[in-house]
């Protein structure tokens, strides 16, 4: 039986054949019209470049893909410690890759099951078009994601609304009565963040007591130092400043941390501030914090994969795991 080349993709695609390697290589040069034809014309034909199909031929190892935004988050270098755990010690290799917009990881993903010799794959908090699923699923490559879902995919996922209600809980048990939340800005309309999932678990829990949290007790910030600092800054720019705060992140609650202090207020006297991840950083800033098991998802995550590989035709698993509060000095 004759396999298909590069010379029948670029014939049924209407393109060079160097525009088809590009396509293959650095999807990110080729326009998303042109790699959509590319990427047709290779699912119809089942093309395999030829270096894959060597790969494929000769490996035995387990070479297991890790994507995240590993740059603009470092609360998933603890994701990435879990996978690594349960990868030591087994025949597997970890490939990672690190993306800092969801338009780059898009396009990666895009052409990833017939570019990359891998085994399996974890995707991070990134998001997954339709389309992307759709190629994803007709590669038949083992895909374990975190933070999110999709149909067909086995997930891992942080319970998101009850660290929001335990923030509340806590500040509330506190004695607070001026409220606001402090989150990162929404990056992707369509895609619900955790942050969204904590500010409604966070407003419907103080909603709960009576206590209105309105728009303007919340200030969303860029995914950058100074963005953070400046949002969190506004928060204390008013004349009644919040005597409660819950950051999205440890970041954030870091941020809030610093402009309160700049601005004379006491911690926790004055106001109370609560963050999410408990991070490294969080007992030495004496943070009181949302805990999510981050390596444990990481861990779970390779784990589910290594048994996907195993029994490639076993059921699709989903898991949340509970978050806790960790008290310390801030609130």
């Amino acid at each position: 039986m004759r396999h298909p080349t590069i010379y029948d993709v670029a014939e049924a695609a209407g393109v060079s054949i160097g525009t088809v390697s590009k396509t293959l290589n650095h999807p990110s040069t080729v326009s998303a019209a042109t790699r959509a034809k590319v990427l047709d014309a290779v699912d119809r034909l089942g093309f395999v470049p030829k270096e894959e199909a060597t790969s494929r031929a000769r490996r035995g190892v387990g070479r297991i893909g890790v994507m995240a935004p590993f740059s603009s988050y470092p609360s998933f270098s603890e994701r990435l410690n879990g996978v690594l755990e349960v990868a030591r010690g087994r025949p597997a290799e970890v490939v990672v890759y690190d993306f800092d917009s969801p338009a780059a990881s898009a396009t990666l993903l895009e052409s990833l099951p017939t570019t990359r010799s891998l085994d399996g794959l974890i995707i991070m908090a990134l998001p997954l078009a339709p389309s992307v699923a759709d190629r994803l699923r007709a590669s038949r490559l083992p895909v374990v994601l975190v933070e999110m879902t999709a149909d067909g995919f086995s997930s891992v996922e942080i319970d998101d609304a009850g660290g929001g209600r335990l923030a509340a809980d806590r500040l509330l048990a506190t004695g607070r009565r001026r409220f606001a939340f402090l989150g990162e800005r929404q990056r992707l309309p369509d895609m619900p963040s955790p942050s969204r999932r904590r500010l409604e678990a966070f407003r419907a829990a103080l909603a709960d007591r009576g206590i209105p949290l309105g728009d303007g007790a919340v200030v969303l910030a860029p995914n950058d130092a100074d963005g953070a600092r400046a949002a969190a800054d506004s928060l204390f720019s008013g004349g009644d400043p919040p005597d409660a705060v819950f950051a999205h992140s440890d970041e954030l609650a870091a941020a809030a941390l610093a402009a309160a202090r700049a601005r004379g207020l006491r911690v926790p006297d004055d106001v109370g501030i609560v963050g999410f991840d408990d991070s490294r950083f969080a007992a030495a800033l004496d943070l009181t914090t949302i805990r999510q098991p981050l390596a444990e998802s990481g861990a779970w995550a390779a784990d589910r994969l290594v048994q996907q590989l195993a029994d490639p035709a076993g059921s699709v698993a989903h898991i949340r795991l509970p978050v806790t509060l960790t008290v310390r000095g801030s609130a």
